[in-house]
């Protein structure tokens, strides 16, 4: 089991562009479990996890790992703790498969020392996990979107951190990849212990996945908790404006968004 961790940001404000995104926001994230961020778009939900991860520097406030400013720890050092897939990453020019899940190796690496049985072995096992071992000679640009994604995903993977961050980890994937793919992050949690921090905007999923949710309204934390603490008609409607109904996933037995909408509200009412 991965060692637990404490990680937290202590009244950060930030953005980009002379633009403050953040705004005074405080929280813990709860080691060995899976937290999901959610809130509607502009919220600062990447924002806040680019700040976490020492890619923006707040312009107030700090975040900590196990008591010390991230902005202390040496970068490599960092690395070996925390992985974070972006958004939107960049892919490198001519790269095949297996070196860009390589690259998840470098901060295991020194000047002097080649690669070990354990960095091919982490990497064979990101891509059989990420079931993209069939593509590992194959050029990244030959790729599909949702294979892509697969990619860079086994890359994070490869990384063998405590602490894995991700920026929705299910873009381009259709239904059936997203829930595989969620699934296959939960089982690297329940049997790793690896403290996963995913931004995802489906809210059903995030309910369905997470232990715990963060929920963010302009900039700010407005509720945390369990899905059945935080996802309610209330919370739904005030922070994404969408009049619903909360119900139990049948399936999971989590909450479940059933937005109603002007038109079947109208039904409703006539019927």
């Amino acid at each position: 089991m991965k060692p637990t961790h404490t990680f937290q940001s202590e009244g950060i404000t930030a953005g980009y562009d002379h633009k403050t995104i953040l705004h005074d926001v405080s929280l813990s994230i709860p080691s060995n479990k899976i937290s999901i961020i959610i809130g509607a778009n502009g919220c600062g939900k990447s924002t806040l996890l680019k700040t976490m991860a020492r890619l923006i520097k707040p312009t107030s406030g700090q975040v900590t790992l196990d008591g010390k400013p991230i902005n202390r720890i040496p970068p490599k050092q960092l690395a070996r703790v925390l992985g974070l897939l972006p958004q939107s990453p960049i892919v490198p020019e001519g790269i095949t498969v297996a070196d860009l899940v390589g690259r998840g190796r470098f901060p295991h690496q020194t000047f002097l020392k080649g690669w070990t049985k354990k960095d091919y072995e982490a990497v064979a096992e990101a891509m059989e996990i990420m079931k993209i071992t069939e593509f590992s000679d194959r050029h990244i640009d030959e790729l599909s979107g949702g294979q892509r994604q697969r990619v860079w995903i086994a890359m994070a993977l490869a990384q063998q951190t405590d602490i894995l961050f991700l920026d929705e980890p299910t873009t381009y994937l259709d239904i059936t990849y997203q829930i595989e793919i969620l699934d296959l992050l939960t089982d690297l949690n329940r049997k790793h212990g690896t403290t996963i921090v995913m931004v995802l905007h489906d809210i059903n999923l995030s309910a369905r996945y997470a232990d715990h949710i963060f929920a963010l309204q302009k900039g700010k934390l407005v509720a945390e908790g369990k899905p059945s603490k935080v996802i309610t008609n209330a919370l739904i409607e005030d922070i994404f404006g969408l009049h619903c109904t909360v119900i139990k996933d049948p399936v999971s037995g989590s909450p479940s968004v059933v937005p109603i909408g002007r038109y079947h509200n109208k039904l409703r009412m006539y019927s």
